[in-house]
């Protein structure tokens, strides 16, 4: 009996060695598991990831496709999208999530085309544990729809994309452009502070 517990206890403590055994490459500006990875952590790759090398300003919003408010917002993530990288030709990527365990390729898929939207959104939930993936659990959003915007390696901020919804259910005619007002600071120049508001949406269950 005395022989099977060690043996149960060594085969713990073999998994959790392996858990921490985790590697990962960058993959352009995303971090990705790979037993051939350079780097033993998410945030390591994350943070030579997001060095301006790769590019200056990086949007990453995360989003639900059933969620009312994220489909609304689509609108505000579309315009600032083609602005900023079709018009102005701007060194940015956007790159959106879905941290959800409902959602599929395939449902994300149909998302983007029936919201026209020009910047992949990647599923975002790790199935065999049941928890959010790896940029959900880096980030932390809150709810979907909820955007964070980094440049030159730095978050600078992080919440509402436009303040439409200052409640769910409650929408109004917005009067501020949270995104478009930053990224047109960081074309024109300005020194950015760090900035941060409460995002309206669906709860991402953690």
């Amino acid at each position: 009996m005395i022989k099977i517990n060690l043996i149960f206890l060594a085969l713990i403590f073999l998994g959790s060695c392996q858990e921490l055994e985790k590697k990962y490459i960058c993959d352009t500006i995303n971090c990705i598991e790979s037993e051939e990875g350079i780097y033993m952590s998410l945030d390591e790759c994350m943070q030579d990831c997001h060095t301006p090398t790769f590019v200056n300003t990086i949007i990453t919003v995360f989003i639900y496709e059933n969620c009312p408010i994220a489909q609304y917002m689509c609108g505000p993530l579309r315009e600032s999208y083609k602005y900023f990288c079709d018009t102005l030709n701007q060194n940015m990527t956007f790159r959106g999530f879905s941290p959800n365990s409902f959602s599929t390729e395939k449902s994300l898929s149909d998302f983007m085309l029936q919201y026209d939207i020009p910047f992949p959104i990647i599923h975002d939930y790790d199935e065999i544990n049941q928890e959010p993936g790896l940029y959900t659990q880096h980030y932390l959003p809150i709810v979907t729809p909820e955007v964070f915007i980094e440049h030159n390696g730095s978050l600078v901020y992080r919440g509402m994309i436009d303040n439409s919804y200052q409640s769910l259910g409650q929408w109004t005619y917005p009067s501020e452009n949270y995104l478009m007002d930053i990224l047109n600071e960081i074309v024109a120049g300005v020194e950015i502070t760090y900035a941060e508001t409460q995002a309206v949406g669906c709860l991402i269950n953690y």
